[in-house]
């Protein structure tokens, strides 16, 4: 149960470390997802699992180091002690890697889904256990990118960055790149953070119906995955940044259900 006054997808963030054995190559965020079989499958970035820019193949480590595992911190139950750490391997013991992908788009979609195991009774959400609403989705609306900044975690609840979509969300699918861009001046550590609508009082369906919401913590809509700002040398950038819509995500993880069969 949610504590009072504490929002349900706060609880679905889960802040993730990359090592290569006992060598910190960088944070992230990641979210569990319930699979038809009641197993969870771990989603985050393909950059964040491979430790490669996914659209040079580049390392992005200075010392070019690669993960070898992620180190997912998983709140107990009484959030004030300390996560359990969850050690979940990016490749197999000849180098292969253990994430699933996109079937047709490969690395050229940033996100993964991996085998997730954790122990029981650990304060787990899976972001797809929550009832979802299909908000109206339009440029300039707002949305919320949920993740850990810099790596800052309290009590392992995530930061809410609000963003805006600045590009037509719908157009994405028909992109030969087919994520939408949202306006959001994010940080370091957010990649891979699930990107959702949370609406309160009047809302807009996307098929046109009007509603109120008028308790508990609102309506909630998954969009999709962010992958982080678009890299640039100009200090008065943009500040923009890409997410890979749903649908993807869905095809990932039907490719990840055959795969384990």
């Amino acid at each position: 149960m949610t504590a009072p006054g504490v929002d349900s997808c706060s609880l679905v963030p889960l802040f993730v470390e990359a090592y290569f054995r006992d060598q910190r190559l960088g944070v992230g965020t990641a979210f569990p997802w319930l699979l038809p079989d009641t197993s969870l499958a771990l989603i985050t970035n393909w950059h964040v699992a491979a430790g490669r820019n996914h659209e040079t193949d580049a390392c992005l480590h200075p010392m070019a180091g690669v993960p070898d595992h992620l180190r997912v911190h998983v709140p107990q139950n009484e959030r004030s002690d300390a996560p359990y750490i969850v050690s979940v391997a990016t490749m197999d013991a000849e180098g292969r890697p253990l994430w699933t992908e996109h079937p047709t788009l490969g690395r050229g979609v940033d996100v993964v889904a991996l085998a997730f195991v954790p122990p029981p009774n650990l304060c787990l959400m899976p972001l797809n256990a929550m009832p979802m609403v299909s908000l109206k989705q339009r440029v300039g609306m707002p949305v919320f990118i949920l993740g850990f900044p810099f790596g800052r975690t309290g009590m392992g609840m995530p930061v809410w960055k609000q963003a805006t979509f600045a590009s037509e969300p719908c157009l994405a699918p028909h992109l030969d790149k087919p994520y939408f861009i949202v306006d959001s001046a994010s940080r370091p550590g957010m990649s891979g953070s699930p990107v959702i609508q949370r609406a309160h009082g009047n809302i807009e369906l996307e098929d046109g119906r009007i509603g109120t919401v008028g308790n508990g913590d609102g309506a909630f809509n998954f969009v999709g995955i962010y992958s982080g700002r678009f890299h640039t040398e100009d200090v008065d950038d943009a500040q923009l940044g890409r997410v890979w819509p749903r649908a993807l995500l869905e095809e990932i993880l039907t490719s990840h259900l055959t795969a384990k069969s």
